[in-house]
């Protein structure tokens, strides 16, 4: 049984989203309460005391908080110049509803994504966007997101490797990097510019994925056919707009890193307790729990990541309780925000009629689904 988000003026193939039993609802909602007791109520206080990283907070100055402010509204926009990128004809008023929108759903409810997803598609459609448009802008957008997080760990280890504090296994790791960014990019530009590599690729995976299927008792599906609707949705918005998405991309993944940065060395992270380039590091090895969907938007998991890898690994000179709040405040000035901008935008879009537009008429987004 499936449930299609209603997608306003017009008919339109939305993605479906698949209603899992309700048992299967209650033990996802329950994982996730029991990871964030775990974390927050055992696991993080034998690491920090609360009352002090409420102290290191609450000693922020003015003019630093103003900082992190700023920091913070860079971070909430810079993902809607992505989709500005991707989807030519984007109103920064429409990529920002869709942005914070989709990343409220994340941050607030147990496999999010799941339910975004079709909300994103809604809200596009509603305003003309075509579905082939939103699909390439789409795919588009999350490749790229997905090299970028790649090659950021590479960066950070990189940036030590120069001053001159790289250990041995640190040039293994970036050397892996490397290799793993690198074929990365070769595979997917050799996707897009070849039919015949893109059906081989298809055909390999298919073995690979249906013995998977079969192995948990799913229904095979078309694995070739589904490698080159890819290639045909991302095609045209890499080939023409590359440039642009790499660069929104980087502005986008640099906001995060930024914002963590500066939260850090404003409750007194000193360069000399942990320098930059670890910093870097430990975010950019940290983000990568976020993929592990045990709560929203990585809560709780991703936290102890942060802290453990930054305090208990390569920041043994800094206090823990130092780290413990810089990273809660990272955490706050990223996760809050958008929720409540989300929860906002969300009623805007519901409420306001003017900007629809039924996309069979307007077609809007064509060039790039032609």
């Amino acid at each position: 049984m499936t449930e299609q988000t209603d997608p306003g003026p017009g008919d339109s193939p939305l993605p479906t989203v698949h209603k899992q039993p309700m048992w299967k609802r209650l033990l996802r909602a329950g994982v996730t309460v029991a990871v964030l007791i775990l974390v927050f109520g055992f696991v993080l206080p034998k690491l920090a005391d609360y009352r002090t990283v409420a102290d290191h907070i609450g000693d922020i100055e003015p003019l630093q908080w103003l900082l992190l402010a700023i920091f913070a509204g860079w971070f909430l926009v810079a993902y809607v110049f992505v989709f500005l990128s991707t989807l030519p004809g984007l109103r920064f008023r429409e990529g920002f509803v869709v942005q914070t929108t989709a990343t409220a759903i994340n941050n607030s409810l147990p496999a999010g994504g799941a339910i975004a997803l079709p909300v994103t598609y809604t809200q596009f459609l509603s305003w003309g966007f075509t579905p082939e448009a939103v699909t390439a802008a789409l795919l588009t957008a999350g490749v790229w997101d997905q090299l970028a997080r790649l090659a950021l760990p590479v960066l950070g280890v990189a940036a030590i490797a120069i001053t001159g504090n790289a250990l041995w296994w640190m040039w293994l790791v970036s050397l892996g990097g490397i290799v793993v960014v690198v074929g990365a990019i070769w595979l997917v530009a050799l996707v897009l510019r070849s039919e015949t590599a893109t059906v081989a690729l298809g055909v390999w995976l298919d073995g690979i994925v249906n013995w998977a299927l079969r192995k948990i008792k799913r229904d095979p599906i078309d694995v070739v056919a589904a490698t080159l609707k890819f290639r045909d949705n991302v095609r045209h918005v890499a080939q023409y707009r590359w440039k642009w998405v790499t660069a929104a991309t980087i502005a986008n993944h640099a906001s995060m890193a930024a914002l963590f940065a500066v939260s850090l060395r404003a409750v007194g992270v000193t360069s000399d307790d942990v320098s930059l380039p670890w910093l870097i590091l430990g975010f950019a090895l940290g983000r990568l729990l976020v993929m592990i969907p045990v709560s929203p938007g990585g809560l709780g998991l991703v936290d102890l990541g942060f802290i453990g890898l930054i305090s208990l690994g390569w920041g043994a000179g800094a206090d823990h309780d130092l780290i413990s709040a810089g990273v809660l405040l990272y955490r706050a000035l990223s996760f809050l925000p958008p929720i409540l901008f989300g929860l906002g935008s969300w009623v805007f879009w519901r409420a306001n009629r003017s900007w629809r537009h039924d996309w069979k008429t307007e077609r809007r987004g064509e060039v790039i689904s032609a």
